[in-house]
């Protein structure tokens, strides 16, 4: 009997769920990979603690980024050690629904589908991300009714307006979280001459930003290392250079979503204005974001809950209905 396996690569994050047992692997998009012999040494985390680690044959891999493969042959390594992971072995003849951006070039999607099938799966279904969210999110994604959704990921955004089973207007960008945090360690070594590592920039965007600059007394110290002398030192990082350094991104994802709703035929718009905008993905938590939404499309902006898991949890429903939504997945393979 074949195992339906549901796979949400992400830039960051990678998630698998079957059928039978949910969710079972939610860790890092990381692969450690021996290059003697070509096997998967660890994935996830796993890989995550072996940076640096590892002997010199031994090379850890995040073969995602700004939302699509940049390795094809790590990529479809990576799902096969997840298979591994999840119990999913190739006589499991296994059927795979993944997740695929909505801005991916229809390269992207043939060589996301030809990854899976490399690692094992029998048959591989594509479904957009902004529409397996609204699956996951329960909005009513194949009835004649306006829904949107925007999603913040690592690498890629995307807002979508859903109706009748497809995106009737989109738009994108391929930044995300990760740009955010690349913007606070660029402009700490512009200001204070220091070089952060991605997790210390990360921690900082989450404790002290603000989507709207709102300045806050709050600040937070980092071991941080010397540009010019190499050494260690302590820096204080108030929540002002935070803000400042969030500031063009954010707006570039908010001119996303405006496009998005501005092209919506008028009806679609009406549903939208009543029904509101939720938001999905690992920077949808980030403090004032929903408020900076609203603000600037006149819309009401939901948070989803457990914002990072709904794609996933979509994919989960659409493997209880594949049958019934397979024009979903026919669109996706364009």
């Amino acid at each position: 009997m074949a195992t339906d396996v549901a796979l949400d690569i992400g830039t960051s994050f990678t998630r698998l769920a079957t059928a039978e047992r949910g969710i079972v692997f939610d860790e890092p998009t990381m692969v450690a990979i021996d290059t003697n012999s070509g096997d998967v040494v660890e994935v996830g985390y796993g890989a995550l603690d072996s940076v640096g680690r590892t002997s010199r044959h031994v090379l850890v891999f995040r073969p995602f980024a700004q939302g699509t493969t940049v390795d094809f042959d790590v990529t479809a390594r990576l799902i096969a050690g997840l298979f591994d992971r999840a119990g999913v072995s190739k006589l499991s003849r296994a059927r795979v629904v993944m997740s695929v951006p909505s801005l991916a070039t229809p390269i992207e999607r043939r060589a996301l589908r030809q990854a899976a099938i490399q690692a094992g799966a029998r048959e591989v279904s594509l479904i957009e991300a902004p529409i397996a969210a609204a699956i996951g999110l329960g909005l009513p994604v194949q009835d004649p009714v306006g829904s949107a959704v925007t999603i913040l990921g690592a690498g890629a955004s995307e807002a979508a307006l859903i109706s009748l089973g497809g995106i009737v207007t989109g738009s994108g960008r391929r930044q995300g979280g990760n740009d955010l945090d690349s913007a606070v360690a660029s402009l700490l070594r512009q200001r204070h001459g220091v070089v952060v590592s991605p997790a210390v920039a990360e921690m900082l965007k989450c404790t002290l930003a603000s989507a709207l600059g709102r300045t806050r007394d709050a600040s937070e110290v980092v071991t941080a290392r010397r540009v010019d002398r190499g050494d260690l030192v302590e820096v204080e990082v108030g929540a002002d250079l935070v803000n400042a350094a969030l500031g063009d991104v954010l707006m570039s994802t908010l001119k996303m979503v405006q496009d998005c709703l501005g092209d919506a035929p008028p009806d679609l718009s009406q549903d939208v204005s009543s029904g509101g905008l939720t938001l999905v993905g690992g920077h949808a938590l980030l403090n004032d974001f929903a408020e900076l939404i609203a603000t600037g499309t006149g819309v009401e902006v939901h948070v989803a809950d457990q914002p990072d898991l709904v794609i996933i949890k979509g994919l989960q429903l659409c493997l209880e209905e594949m049958s019934a939504l397979h024009a979903l997945f026919r669109n996706a393979d364009r």
